[in-house]
């Protein structure tokens, strides 16, 4: 499965835009920041083909900022309701020894932490060709949001794990759910 991530700015006096589902869209939500303007429309896609030939498309009456097609590399499910979501950004290019310790982070150190909180909703992991990371997360709450922060803080690294190699995210944007009809498993409404 692959995903595009069309990142928008709301004109002032307008909505959000609606998710493309488009012909082959597996499903989509669209988010918006809880202080700001922007916002972005995840669609995923059956193969990389499809999702690139989405990324072109914009429709009118929306300000598009930047648009990104990624494979999905993971899912780890959970069954809250997606109302709150939190994108992760780690920018490419990165390197392949990174690329990996911040997938083994996420999947053997951060996931176990997290999972069995309340109101953890589906983490969709999205890998691009040049190894930038986005990684989106669904919530029930911002207080759960919150706890997994804490959550996250208190782990130790695994044996292996190179702090070099994990410096942390580009940028952590928190949205509201405006929109999700997401691919199976999705814990979304």
């Amino acid at each position: 499965m692959h995903a595009t991530v069309h990142q928008f700015r709301v004109p002032l006096g307008a909505g959000a835009p609606e998710p493309d589902l488009g012909p082959g869209a597996l499903g989509a939500c669209t988010l918006a920041q809880v202080v700001g303007l922007t916002g972005a429309v995840v669609t995923f896609w059956p193969d990389a083909a499809t999702a690139s030939e989405a990324a072109a498309r914009r429709p009118a009456g929306t300000t598009w900022l930047d648009t990104g097609v990624y494979r999905v590399a993971e899912i780890q499910p959970a069954s809250a309701e997606a109302v709150f979501a939190q994108v992760t950004w780690f920018d490419g290019p990165r390197g392949a020894d990174q690329s990996a310790a911040e997938l083994r982070a996420g999947r053997d150190r951060v996931w176990p932490a997290v999972r069995a909180l309340d109101g953890v909703g589906t983490t969709y992991v999205l890998l691009a060709e040049d190894r930038a990371l986005v990684v989106v997360s669904f919530a029930a709450s911002i207080e759960t949001i919150e706890a997994t922060h804490v959550a996250i803080a208190s782990t130790e690294l695994l044996p292996g794990e190179d702090p070099a190699l994990l410096p942390g995210p580009d940028r952590v944007d928190l949205h509201r759910v405006l929109h999700a009809a997401l691919p199976e498993p999705a814990g979304a409404r």
